[in-house]
């Protein structure tokens, strides 16, 4: 899907130029959950990692950015997130350069981080863009971020289908919200939230959703779409 100087993927990144750009992956959600007595598979790296190579070979990508919660314990470095993070840095390290953004999970990725040479940053620019995470107020007219993990949940036949979605949302200034890249961190319904988690949106805006499967979907107005609910 094209978007003025942007490609929307299926799998959930963001292209300018041959930079992808790719948020909230969560990496090592798995040693978290088992700390609060949920065990899961170790599945979600595999599937991740799936996904970017996918973009990489596909859009013949030259730089990946991050743009924030690449692990997920707040508090410290779990043993599960030493060893997804350092394994995504050794098999992208030599492919793609690589681009960290700091998000409001990263306070201990420093750590891992510095044993490969990259920076923890807090923003990055890509084209026009600035890259951030989200969680905090910035100055910038085109922004793209993550921080949100939007998705849209269609409730039907007693059943409930959860879709990430893209949000293209737009005042004085223009912000495209990534689709978090982690399967486990669940997603936030844009379709009944009454507000937002970013300082940087509101329900004041004009936001455009578009809803990933197998190819990206235009669903249309927000607004509009909450009225049908």
């Amino acid at each position: 899907m094209k978007l003025k100087d942007l490609t929307l993927t299926p799998e959930r990144a963001a292209i300018v130029g041959r930079v992808a750009i790719i948020a909230d992956l969560h990496l090592g959600i798995e040693n978290a959950m088992v700390e609060k007595g949920i065990s899961i598979p170790e599945l979600q790296f595999e599937e991740v990692m799936e996904r970017i190579f996918t973009v990489i070979e596909k859009y013949d990508v030259e730089k990946l950015v991050i743009a924030g919660d690449l692990k997920h314990e707040f508090g410290r470095n779990l043993p599960l997130e030493w060893k997804d993070v350092s394994e995504f840095l050794e098999k992208l390290n030599d492919i793609v350069d690589l681009e960290v953004v700091r998000g409001n999970h990263d306070n201990f990725l420093p750590a891992i981080l510095a044993k490969y040479g990259l920076e923890l940053k807090e923003e990055v620019k890509v084209g026009g863009w600035k890259v951030v995470h989200g969680h905090k107020e910035v100055e910038g007219e085109r922004i793209i971020m993550g921080h949100e993990h939007p998705a849209v949940k269609i409730r039907y036949g007693g059943a409930v289908y959860s879709y990430p979605c893209y949000l293209h949302a737009r005042n004085d200034r223009e912000i495209l919200v990534l689709p978090a890249q982690s399967s486990l961190s669940s997603g936030t319904d844009v379709l009944t939230a009454d507000s937002f988690l970013s300082p940087l949106l509101s329900f004041d805006m004009k936001i455009d959703v578009y809803a990933v499967e197998d190819e990206v979907y235009y669903l249309g107005e927000l607004s509009r779409l909450k009225t049908v609910v």
